[in-house]
């Protein structure tokens, strides 16, 4: 993966409604975003970084949303294919999005050909990186995936606030990776309900 190419990708805003599930205990909190810090994900290798930072994940639609956090296991692809999980229980949440500047990594001209990657690179293995070791059959390669050092990339640029991917869950599908630390003025994520008690909002903007 060429990441010297990645200053120079481009971007776009992204708007409208995204989704995120979280555990029914953590629902008082439902944006809270600093834990990712230190939590590895396929776009950031948490508190191996060495400048960590924060990701909020996002999916366009609330199935996506489901499998990616694991909330439903199985083959979305198969009838009869996929089982809710039964040890959690899990609430939606519709996320209102403003964001400018956004890289599309499912754009196969416009970003795929400069970096030198594919799509099966993006949605790859990245957990086995840091599972590998000296005591296991395969000891390498290990460390921090090709896909975690593009997520630190993108941060270091500090001109994105974050970039689509394809869903390794649901392949037809794109997640939204969202640094808060880097959102710009007018940006935010927001999610709003109305509960017995009355009415509750929950934003993530710049300050």
């Amino acid at each position: 993966m060429n990441l010297d190419q990645v200053a120079r990708l481009p971007s776009r805003p992204v708007t409208n409604t995204w989704y995120r599930h979280v555990e029914t205990a953590y629902f008082n909190s439902p944006l809270d975003y600093l834990y990712t810090k230190n939590i590895p994900s396929r776009y950031s290798a948490g508190s191996l970084n060495a400048e960590p930072f924060a990701v909020v994940y996002l999916c366009d639609h609330p199935q996506v949303a489901a499998f990616e956090v694991g909330a439903i296991f199985g083959d979305p692809l198969k009838p009869g294919g996929s089982i809710p999980n039964p040890v959690s229980s899990w609430v939606t949440l519709n996320v209102q999005v403003q964001l400018r500047n956004v890289v599309d990594l499912s754009d196969v001209n416009g970003v795929h050909g400069p970096l030198r990657t594919t799509a099966q690179e993006l949605t790859g293995d990245w957990r086995g990186y840091q599972t590998r070791n000296s005591n296991t059959p395969i000891k390498a390669p290990t460390g921090i995936a090709p896909t975690q050092e593009l997520g630190a990339a993108l941060f270091a640029c500090k001109s994105f606030e974050g970039f689509l991917a394809i869903s390794a869950k649901m392949p037809y599908h794109p997640v939204l990776g969202v640094f808060p630390e880097r959102m710009r003025k007018d940006s935010f994520l927001k999610f709003a309900f109305t509960g017995t008690d009355g009415p509750h909002e929950f934003v993530i903007s710049p300050g």
